[in-house]
């Protein structure tokens, strides 16, 4: 039986698609793909083709592990463990080229991916009249066009240049909003006409009144307003990321909350905690009820300490870091992280052998490193979106903003000089913060884009960076950007590379 998904958009060879990873996804079933004989007809169709959405964007080369950990080690909080024997050091040291197929390629084909299945699965559901679609096709497709918009947004932001350095007039990625035949051959859009695409779609989804239930696995109404906040403050629309924010903070009805002192070291590794606003499930198994499934590595298995099988445990905290956090001694947040257990152990720098160089965010179920969930987005980081937009907004917006920050603060730290006022409410104090509460996360290298903040690579045990010239980073580092997919640059005369 032949999957329809596999027959349209930008990847032009299944075969190269994912030449080096496992392809068990190829073996398709109803959560993954739906058969051309099914057609997608029924809801049970439709929804199974959601599913397989969700489970594309929880897989290897994007969410699965290259995004997660793209957005960590660029920066300065994290970094890899070893200069050789890990495919994440290209990442680390800015020295990546267009053929890396396990940092380039594949990252660009799997978000690609989940754009085309969402189109199809969006024609498929446009295919029904207007008076007689069910509410439940409609919310179907609200997700999938988020997922969609979702998928732009990180391509956009991988291979594109930040949008803050030239109100997003360079060159993004391609716009895809309908099925496509394999001869297509698109151009590539600006950064600003991608983020434009971003915006509509979650705001169609909010249009068509996706729920503003809570269900695990699946984006609800608060999920996109979060998102949005995120995308929001990646533009530099202030206004609108502080008006998305503070919804979902204000309006959420009790469905979210930020962990308390008490609740913060036990909650992870956990299923669908309380800040938890949009999360993937990974699990061995596959319940059909929640959105992803088994999603290959599991992003964060490369925070993994070292009783984890050689290979899972890619990164470490920096010296910089780990000084960042020291500064405050009552911070909760020591909590998430934790020593070697091999002593002397020689896969480490030397200097980093006795320090807590080990995220705990991750610690999987039941022992396996390789299950943690997903969470793509966490009520914590709609407070610090909160916080720097309506700084930079001004007005009544800023004291509002400040007491946003100081309620994260205040479940962090019993240290009441950690409190922040008037004259110490800067965007340089709101980095710090997200620093501290999102380090793992893969998020905080776009901070230092958007912020224009220089990435400086300091501490003790940072690897070969002068000889990669990636000690310090501006937001107009070339760099910043990777290489367009070379085989994508041969087979389409309409893609530019970046230079």
């Amino acid at each position: 039986m032949k999957a329809k998904y596999l027959s349209t958009g930008i990847i032009l060879s299944i075969s190269t698609l994912f030449s080096s990873c496992s392809n068990s996804w190829l073996d398709l079933n109803p959560s993954t793909a739906v058969p051309q004989d099914q057609a997608m007809t029924t809801l049970e169709g439709i929804q199974a083709a959601l599913n397989g959405v969700y489970r594309q964007t929880s897989q290897h080369s994007y969410y699965g592990d290259n995004h997660w950990y793209y957005g960590d080690c660029r920066a300065a909080d994290v970094q890899a463990r070893v200069i050789n024997k890990s495919r994440i050091v290209p990442y680390y040291t800015y020295n990546i080229q267009p053929t890396d197929n396990n940092n380039v390629v594949l990252p660009w084909n799997r978000p690609y991916l989940v754009i085309r299945q969402a189109n199809n699965l969006i024609q498929e559901i446009d295919r029904f009249s207007s008076e007689n679609i069910m509410p439940e096709m409609q919310q179907t497709k609200a997700e999938a066009l988020v997922l969609r918009g979702l998928a732009l947004f990180n391509l956009t932001r991988m291979y594109g240049m930040p949008y803050m350095n030239d109100n997003g007039a360079s060159l993004g990625v391609p716009i895809e909003t309908k099925p496509q035949t394999p001869e297509h051959k698109p151009a590539r859009n600006t950064v600003a006409e991608c983020y434009n695409q971003v915006i509509t779609d979650l705001q169609d989804a909010i249009k068509l009144g996706i729920s503003k239930e809570k269900k695990d696995g699946h984006i609800n109404y608060w999920g996109v307003q979060a998102l949005l906040s995120r995308i929001y403050l990646n533009k530099g629309d202030y206004k609108n990321a502080y008006t998305c924010a503070t919804d979902v903070i204000e309006n959420n009805g009790g469905l979210y909350h930020l962990y308390n002192r008490e609740e913060y070291p036990t909650i992870w590794g956990q299923d669908f905690q309380a800040e938890s606003i949009f999360e993937l499930y990974i699990d061995t198994n596959e319940p059909s009820e929640w959105g992803g499934g088994s999603g290959g590595e599991g992003a964060p298995s490369v925070y993994a300490d070292d009783s984890a099988e050689n290979g899972w445990n890619n990164l470490i905290l920096t010296d910089d870091f780990l000084s960042l956090l020291n500064e405050d001694t009552e911070d909760i947040r020591h909590s998430i992280t934790k020593k070697p257990l091999i002593e002397n152990n020689t896969y480490l720098p030397k200097q980093a052998r006795t320090q807590p160089v080990f995220l705990a965010k991750f610690p999987g179920k039941n022992g396996d490193v390789k299950t943690n969930n997903i969470c793509i987005i966490r009520l914590s980081e709609v407070y610090l979106n909160a916080a720097e937009a309506g700084l930079k907004e001004g007005g009544e917006s800023a004291a509002k903003a400040m007491e946003y920050l100081n309620q994260l603060i205040a479940e962090r730290t019993t240290n009441a000089t950690q409190q922040v006022e008037t004259a110490q409410f800067t965007v340089e104090r709101i980095l710090k913060e997200r620093r501290k509460e999102l380090v793992g996360e893969g998020l905080i290298y776009f901070d230092y884009l958007r912020t224009q903040t220089p990435i400086e690579r300091k501490g003790e045990w940072h690897l070969d960076l002068k000889n990669y010239d990636a000690v310090t980073i501006l937001h107009t580092d070339p760099r910043v950007a990777l290489p367009i997919p070379q085989n994508e640059i041969d087979a389409n005369p309409n893609i530019k590379p970046n230079n």
